[in-house]
């Protein structure tokens, strides 16, 4: 007799339970797509001890028979396919047919349900087997309780978290699966205590307030575009609005919520410099996507999908999701009181109304007169933007005739800041007329709508940013032969790097010459790179290329913007004149994203007339 045996159905059960079956939360993820699929508008869910206990899922869908009841505890049974050509167009929740027998196999499960709201049909299952069936009384719609969830595998109880812990991995998944169908109305009870509802009105800004609170859904930015094979609706909260991590990223592709590294990670690259370092946006993005493209059959529970045009969704994401941030005013109002409440930041949105954009055009009467201009012009620029004439005085005349890429930085920036000039002339800052300096670090303003308070740091940071972002785009760049050379000490791997590849930085505008075993030296620099502490930044860029073994400005063109910008602008506690503020000023608001620096801090912020007004008790606190 041979060795290979069948297993029994109920073993088999128990093993697919393993996969589909993992704690409470699971639970109610396949019932509650079992009830959407069934067109439901309204769900019920209630629980005790945070779904270890009890759990019934009550919807108003189109309800079963005798027979499919019946038919619903057996293994891969299914109403979602019937051929393989099904498996490959799905556009239901559910299509494995594994989730009810899965659960019935490790618990107690009872289903109710009922086509007409007149007479329904009941069926009870222990541990896999069947211990009840009868006609019975119902409303139209599917009733389904499970109780003593893994009674037969008490080793899975063992890896069960606290109530709390439980309940929060229930709601968390409500909230997502509420965002991916906002037509239905959800309810959430915890013995007995309501936890979350929703309204079912399908207004995104109604659901963003049910989830997030209110004031996250007065910065609610949508757009929607068109692309081969699928159609997107994004819906993004303003930077004012993060996470410290990425799971407020919701992807919703064919109504199915669902995870893809890459679109989550592209959503986070889109907001760079938008948001703080380590935080993380808070999106809704809907995808309609040829079924043919997607391939969710990758895991039991049906949460990891595949794409076959991965990539060109996620270039074009990214490009959409900036555009739209680029279009909106983003400056974020600071309450001083301490708020309380589950995670909600204390950065709101200052415009009292998203409808008087002409509050926010700068105005004519504060235009920069020539002769202030002028008087600047002629100082040397402490935000290091004006490249001047005597910078080029080590370069060669022969260099100067022969070499395309020494003409002047003005010449080749011009065009560039021209076009970008071009692409903004709506100015993005509101009209702020200037009060003074705290700490030598803080510049005030104020107007109708409160006070101002910006960063110089960080604002003449984002100037030097998008001029040296836009600068490096170039593909010729100026060069300066330096007159005391730098030195670099590197590794042998590192050297061995640079001694091959000489001819390459010789391309993108760096001289080296080896002096050494280990050590070059850099006898000439981009102009770029040119200024008093040019020898960290030569130092620096190099070290990074050798790193990612890649000899190409353009690839490191934000992360070197970035380290230039820092090291280029004012420091905090510089006194500033009148002229260099004017100049700030009207910098910044020629720049695309004026409300935060390169690392994503705010530029500037907003305390409103009501709230200096509560601080003084004019009113009093709400």
């Amino acid at each position: 007799m041979g060795k290979i045996l069948r297993m029994s159905p109920e073993l088999a059960n128990k093993i697919a339970a393993g996969e589909v079956v993992e704690r409470p939360s699971s639970v109610v993820k396949e019932l509650v797509e079992n009830s959407i699929d069934a067109n439901s508008k309204s769900i019920k869910i209630q629980l005790k001890n945070g779904g270890l206990e009890f759990i019934r899922i009550t919807d108003d869908g189109d309800g079963m028979d005798k027979d499919d009841v019946e038919m619903a505890f057996i293994p891969h049974a299914t109403s979602k396919i019937k051929t393989e050509y099904d498996l490959f167009r799905i556009m239901t929740l559910g299509f494995r047919g594994e989730a009810i027998a899965s659960i019935a196999a490790v618990s107690e499960m009872e289903i109710i349900s009922s086509e007409d709201g007149i007479e329904g049909y009941r069926c009870l299952y222990k541990g896999g087997i069947r211990k009840e069936a009868s006609i019975t009384p119902s409303n139209k719609g599917t009733q389904i309780i499970v109780k003593n969830l893994f009674i037969n595998t008490p080793a899975r109880l063992k890896y069960m978290k606290s109530e709390k812990s439980e309940l929060s991995s229930i709601l968390f998944f409500v909230e997502r699966i509420a965002m991916a169908h906002p037509d239905i109305r959800f309810t959430v009870f915890n013995d007995d205590k309501l936890q979350f509802q929703t309204s079912g009105s399908n207004k995104i800004v109604n659901l963003i307030g049910e989830v997030y609170g209110l004031e996250a859904a007065k910065g609610v930015i949508e757009t929607s575009y068109v692309s081969d094979g699928y159609k997107a609706h994004l819906v993004l909260l303003k930077p004012q609005f993060y996470r410290s991590n990425k799971l407020e990223i919701t992807l919703v592709i064919n109504g199915r919520f669902v995870k893809n590294y890459a679109i989550t990670n592209t959503t986070v690259d889109a907001y760079d410099t938008f948001l703080p370092i380590g935080k993380n946006p808070i999106t809704i993005l809907y995808f309609d996507i040829d079924p043919l493209l997607v391939d969710c059959n990758c895991h039991p529970n049906k949460l990891e999908i595949k794409l076959a045009n991965e990539a060109e969704i996620c270039s074009l994401l990214k490009k959409k999701i900036q555009e739209s941030l680029k279009e909106e005013t983003l400056i974020p109002t600071r309450e001083i009181k301490k708020q309380k409440g589950y995670e909600k930041t204390n950065i709101f949105d200052s415009l009292a109304n998203e409808n008087k954009n002409d509050n926010y055009i700068l105005k004519e009467d504060i235009r920069y007169n020539q002769e202030i201009k002028n008087d600047y012009d002629n100082n040397k620029s402490i935000f290091n933007l004006d490249i001047k004439k005597d910078e080029y005085e080590y370069i060669e005349e022969k260099k100067e005739a022969n070499n395309p890429s020494n003409i002047k930085i003005e010449e080749r920036i011009e065009p560039i800041i021209k076009k970008e000039e071009k692409k903004e002339e709506r100015k993005k800052l509101p009209y702020m007329e200037y009060v003074g300096q705290a700490f030598g670090t803080y510049l005030i303003f104020q107007n109708s709508d409160g006070l101002y308070l910006m960063d110089q740091h960080a604002a003449a940071e984002r100037i030097n940013f998008e001029y040296y972002y836009d600068l490096l785009g170039n593909d010729n760049q100026p060069t300066t032969d330096l007159l005391i050379p730098i030195t670099l000490s590197l590794s042998k791997k590192e050297s061995l790097y640079v001694e091959e590849h000489l001819d390459q930085f010789l391309e993108i505008g760096f001289n080296l010459e080896q002096i050494g075993d280990t050590d070059f030296a850099i006898r000439g620099v981009p102009l770029w790179a040119k200024f008093d502490n040019f020898d960290s930044i030569a130092y620096d860029v190099i070290a990074k290329m050798i790193e990612n073994n890649k000899v190409n400005v353009a690839y490191f063109r934000e992360s070197i913007s970035k380290m230039v910008a820092c090291k280029a602008s004012i420091k905090a506690n510089h006194a500033l004149s009148r002229v260099e503020i004017d100049s700030l000023i009207e910098r910044l608001n020629k720049c695309r994203n004026p409300f935060t620096c390169p690392h994503g801090r705010p530029t500037i912020i907003n305390l409103s007339c009501e709230e200096l007004e509560r601080m003084f008790e004019r009113i009093q606190s709400k």
